[in-house]
């Protein structure tokens, strides 16, 4: 099972271009290479039918119609799928109306069905002018063999031919209709999409900006003060006549509640803004929030770092050092476990962390839907630097949650 699957994923991967990073465009071009490959199959057994029967003329037109799908093939491949999509369906109708009308088929034939099944399938296909040109080229086509083999007395009639002329250009007419109000309705649903992640792009950005407002402020205000007011009752513990026992005591509690204090807004300012971020780099700072994390939460955190990460845009340092607070949080919240791992490395062009621990882990049908605000904050961040994001988890055999960014 797991050959076949190899095997099938091989066959997508070198039937379909590898520099595509459209998703859409991968889809389709997935759609195209399976739809090739079936058509190549239907024409290759009919091929072999008609050598089979004698039948030379149906046979070289299935040969021609295998080496045009060939070619969709070879266009597909370099990423060209309207020319793919044209060749098809070009080659397709061509050959289907070859055999039609010098090889014996006629209109009574349950063959002809396909034709406005092809209508139907190049509507979805192919762009609103394209399938305008494909549907007139159908109905001119099979019009003019329809009149030819009703001429020549072969199978047809010509109330037979004007019927079907009528069924085809109605369904070309419809199923154009409709699927162009389902492209457009695809479209709208795209645009509002794209609107949703800029509004949530934005709405992380401003996020960001306003966590950096707030930790200049309790640094370079509130600390300030804070220190003043530890530094005035020093001043005052030392006015304070030694027999006072009782207020000198009062006073150096007052005083290392005020430590206390500065020492957690260092803290919070800290997790606010990083500065060791921006001036030591990602490695640094990954390490020095492990360290304090493990500090704070009496759990062992271990950091391991490969790779130099100087040249790391700090848009995406940013987003890696959010992630890996947001995970370690949840390991913190919900593994229940007093060990937690962290990697960072950089190899080849490509940033990966994966943060793991060995606790109580994730029901199946959570581990691949992210539904927390954590989970699916993680993601955000890493779709904003074009990154993928994979989370692995079993109950009570841990969760692994990995990053990879292209840089």
């Amino acid at each position: 099972m797991q050959r076949t699957r190899a095997a099938i994923v091989a066959l997508l991967a070198w039937g379909t271009p590898s520099e595509s990073t459209d998703e859409e465009k991968a889809r389709a071009s997935y759609t195209l290479f399976i739809l090739s490959l079936c058509l190549i199959a239907m024409a290759s057994f009919s091929l072999a039918q008609a050598w089979a029967y004698g039948w030379t003329g149906a046979a070289w037109t299935m040969g021609v119609e295998d080496l045009c799908l060939l070619t969709a093939v070879w266009f597909n491949r370099r990423g060209e799928l309207e020319w793919a999509t044209t060749i098809i369906c070009f080659s397709e109708l061509g050959c289907g109306l070859v055999v039609t009308s010098l090889f014996g088929a006629g209109f009574k034939d349950e063959g002809m069905l396909l034709f406005p099944l092809i209508l139907v399938t190049a509507a979805i296909l192919l762009n609103w002018r394209a399938y305008v040109r494909f549907a007139v080229l159908v109905v001119v086509s099979v019009t003019c063999a329809g009149l030819i083999l009703a001429a020549g007395g072969v199978h047809a009639m010509y109330h037979t031919v004007f019927n079907l002329v009528n069924i085809l250009f109605t369904t070309a007419v419809a199923a154009g209709l409709l699927a162009r109000n389902l492209k457009r309705s695809v479209v709208q649903s795209r645009e509002a999409e794209r609107e949703i992640m800029a509004l949530s792009e934005r709405l992380i950005n401003a996020q960001e900006e306003e966590r950096a407002r707030l930790a200049r402020e309790l640094h370079d205000d509130l600390s300030q003060q804070i220190a003043a007011l530890s530094i005035g009752m020093s001043n005052l513990k030392r006015q304070i006549p030694p027999e006072q026992v009782e207020a000198r005591e009062q006073s150096a509690r007052i005083q290392q509640k005020l430590v206390q204090v500065a020492e957690s807004i260092r803290r919070l300012s800290h997790e606010l803004h990083p500065a060791v971020l921006e001036y030591s780099g990602l490695g640094a700072a990954l390490r020095d929030y492990c360290s304090e994390f493990g500090l704070l939460t009496n759990m062992r955190v271990t950091c391991k770092t490969q790779g130099s990460f100087e040249s790391v845009p700090f848009a995406v340092a940013l987003c890696v050092y959010r992630i890996a607070q947001e995970a370690l949080q949840n390991v913190a919240k919900h593994a229940r476990v007093g060990e937690a791992e962290v990697e960072l490395t950089r190899t080849d062009g490509l940033l990966c962390l994966t943060v793991s621990d060995r606790g109580a882990g994730m029901q199946a049908k959570r581990a691949g839907l992210p539904a927390s605000l954590g989970l699916v904050s993680i993601k955000e961040r890493a779709r904003l630097v074009k990154g993928t994001f994979r989370i692995q988890s079993r109950p009570n055999e841990g969760t692994r949650l990995g990053v990879r960014i292209p840089l």
